[in-house]
């Protein structure tokens, strides 16, 4: 049994998820921790990698699942995965992309000891952006801006899923949320703020991929865009009645 999961989500990441678990494994080598890949039948042999490098941990368990069925049901299916262990404290998720660095894991855990969630935020001060270009850096601080501004949330940072989840936090959302493509960052937040749950953003280090491809499509962007127009409404509502 392990106090703490690492989820993380894969979809053709043969390349960096060897990198990304490495450094995993040194910088909680003091924690009892487990890792859990939950792979969307990746072309590339992403899960084959995750079990070889299970032979050497002996701490990772391969989620294969049947196709690309989007990043938030990858995410919820693992949370949900991990709190199947019993003395399980607190789950983290992190991107197999390495555009979030897996030597601050130890950092976001320090601050999950007094709040529900952590929230990695790129938009913060003291968090760095490298090798973004201007376009995407635009466009990925207006959508978050305007979940700001819209839903109230209080919070700068809303599309990353660099976050360490509570037992508690995470079996509320796993339960409550049913998107289950990028707009699940979202949803999971909107629902943490609903059962007041205590959030904290915290700064982070945010890179450009090196390698493989952007798993983000114009077509993710449009449901994004749908989903926060149908989930305005309802929010007003819950704010008009709670005043």
């Amino acid at each position: 049994m392990s106090k703490i999961c690492v989820v993380i989500p894969t979809y053709n990441e043969a390349k960096n998820l060897p990198k990304l678990i490495n450094i995993l494994e040194k910088v909680l080598q003091k924690l009892d921790f487990q890792i859990i890949v939950i792979d969307d039948n990746s072309p590339d042999e992403t899960a084959n990698i995750a079990e070889k490098l299970n032979s050497r941990y002996k701490n990772i368990m391969v989620q294969r699942r049947l196709g690309k069925l989007g990043i938030g049901s990858a995410v919820s299916e693992g949370l949900k995965l991990a709190l199947s262990f019993q003395d399980l404290e607190y789950i983290v998720t992190i991107d197999a992309d390495l555009s979030h660095d897996p030597r601050e894991v130890t950092y976001l855990l320090r601050e999950a000891e007094r709040t529900d969630l952590v929230q990695g935020s790129r938009y913060m001060n003291g968090s760095r952006i490298i090798g973004l270009g201007l376009s995407r850096r635009v466009a990925s601080y207006t959508a978050n801006l305007l979940c700001r501004l819209l839903l109230t949330t209080g919070l700068r940072e809303h599309t990353t899923y660099f976050r360490v989840y509570s037992r508690r936090c995470a079996k509320i959302v796993t339960e409550s949320v049913h998107c289950s493509r990028y707009e699940w960052a979202i949803g999971s937040l909107l629902v943490a703020k609903k059962h007041k749950l205590t959030i904290k953003e915290v700064p982070i280090t945010f890179a450009k991929r090196t390698s493989g491809k952007s798993k983000l499509k114009f077509q993710d962007v449009l449901l994004w865009l749908s989903y926060l127009v149908k989930t305005l409404p309802m929010h007003l509502a819950v704010q008009i009645q709670e005043v």
